[in-house]
């Protein structure tokens, strides 16, 4: 049974970020929501402060629809962007770009999504603390309520799976196939279970939705 961890082990290892930001948010309609400021800040803009606050040793931007826009809201921002081509194909061609990118001479990566603005240094920090290279456990998920949200961290073993993903479905699709393999970490926050998808979420929120 995959096991939950609630005390933070403290060794911090060498672990790189990846936020996917590829998609062409096509139920926001004309607006692309990684550009809508959340106090102040582009969305993706948040996420990539939160792992780079965290601690993380680098941080891949994985592009796809409108990279332009992208880079201008994460300028002077020190990160990699990597280009994905195939990002209509689905979430999986997203993953596997960014994990293609970062190389094997890290012990994990942290996989976030680019809409998840509200996830912060707390949730991204318990779950580097969690990580341990060499335990019987390599994938970190949080969990808030009973219920597993994002991001995830993955350790280096699963590298070679993640870089094969295709379609929409993301590493959620190794979950099952490595069940004994998953921690859970209690966090504190529902964060780990927002992210925006629609005009009607930005209302719930109280967001305008304007990217001015």
């Amino acid at each position: 049974m995959p096991r939950n961890l609630n005390s933070p082990k403290g060794a911090r290892k060498n672990i790189v970020g990846v936020v996917l930001a590829a998609g062409a948010s096509r139920r926001m309609g004309e607006t692309n929501k990684l550009m809508i400021p959340v106090d102040g800040t582009p969305m993706v803009a948040r996420v990539v402060d939160a792992l780079q606050d965290s601690g993380v040793e680098k941080v891949f931007v994985v592009t796809g629809y409108a990279p332009d826009e992208i880079r201008g809201a994460l300028a002077g921002h020190d990160v990699e962007m990597v280009h994905n081509p195939d990002y209509e194909e689905g979430l999986g061609s997203s993953v596997r770009t960014g994990v293609s990118a970062v190389g094997d001479d890290v012990d994990g990566v942290l996989i976030a999504l680019g809409d998840m603005p509200w996830v912060g240094t707390d949730v991204i920090s318990r779950l580097l603390d969690a990580f341990s290279p060499d335990g019987e456990l390599s994938i970190y998920i949080p969990m808030f309520g009973r219920k597993r949200g994002n991001p995830v961290l993955w350790g280096s073993q699963h590298f070679p799976e993640l870089r094969q993903l295709s379609g929409d479905v993301g590493g959620k699709a190794l979950f099952h196939k490595h069940p004994e393999a998953i921690g859970y970490v209690d966090v504190q926050s529902a964060v780990v279970h927002i992210d925006v998808d629609t005009p009607e979420t930005l209302h719930e929120l109280g967001i305008d939705g304007s990217d001015d």
